[in-house]
């Protein structure tokens, strides 16, 4: 356990920035954003249950 009454100086990792990453992670954030607009948009509509909920009433169901 740390003494709260030590005065040794906090130490601190630090490294040098990349340039170019900030662009490169906006550019593969904006295509896995585009793909998935293009998924969203393409699928055929909402998912159909093959199990009806227990407490809908639909007479147009088969019945097995």
């Amino acid at each position: 356990m740390a003494n709260p009454n030590d005065t040794a100086p906090l130490q601190q990792l630090k490294h040098d920035a990349v340039p170019g990453y900030p662009r490169a992670f906006l550019i593969c954030f904006a295509v896995m954003a585009l793909y998935l607009l293009l998924i969203l948009i393409s699928s055929p509509g909402p998912a159909a249950s093959h199990h009806p909920h227990p407490n809908h009433d639909d007479s147009s169901a088969p019945s097995h």
